[in-house]
């Protein structure tokens, strides 16, 4: 009971002395700008200027919209999210601007199945995707390393390696196929994926 008393009395404490920091031309302050005592709390303690604060203001960028950081979750810099609001745009204009350049990005990107199959992996390092796509570019060369050694060493056609090298350009087509298809309808994706990859794999393997 008396630790508690005690939590009560240092929480108490704190709010009166965060109260007190606050000096009448501070309150004046904030009050002209139309900002509330908790808001102009944030901005003295990120240390905000005043010319960037008077500028969000310009912009119609409430003080509890920006320390949200809203920038981060549209992967975008926080200077090109305020230009745009600076512009007359919406949070939700933004957003709805960035989803529509996702989608027209990945409709553009139809062909990728066809060159992952032909350049396994070359896709996925495109997109960022290290680890698989260096592993499926590997084994590429390693099966096209082999077959050619296998075949010379033998004086033969060696198909062996070959099947090898069809897996992983069907694994490198499949993949990337997938992730258009989210791009394009995230929706359906998670219902089509198994028959879309099925689908892929039987076409292809009968063409080869």
């Amino acid at each position: 009971m008396k630790f508690r008393n005690c939590i009560l009395a240092l929480m108490a404490t704190s709010a009166c002395l965060s109260v007190c920091a606050m000096t009448a031309a501070d309150k004046d302050e904030y009050d002209k700008l139309g900002l509330s005592q908790v808001e102009w709390e944030m901005i003295k303690k990120a240390d905000m200027s005043k010319a960037k604060l008077h500028n969000l203001l310009k912009c119609g960028i409430s003080i509890t919209e920006y320390f949200k950081s809203p920038w981060k979750d549209l992967d975008m810099s926080e200077s090109e999210w305020v230009y745009l609001r600076c512009q007359g745009q919406s949070s939700v204009d933004i957003k709805t601007r960035e989803n529509n350049q996702s989608v027209s990005a990945a409709s553009h990107d139809e062909w990728a199945p066809i060159r992952s199959f032909f350049l396994p992996g070359v896709s996925q390092i495109a997109r960022k995707q290290a680890l698989k796509g260096w592993t499926m570019t590997g084994l590429a060369l390693l099966s096209i390393g082999a077959f050619a050694g296998y075949s010379a060493s033998a004086k033969a056609f060696q198909p062996v390696p070959l099947f090898f090298l069809v897996s992983d350009m069907l694994w490198s087509a499949i993949d990337i196929g997938i992730q258009v298809q989210r791009e394009q309808n995230p929706d359906a994706a998670r219902f089509s994926n198994n028959i879309f990859g099925t689908k892929c794999f039987l076409t292809a393997t009968i063409n080869f």
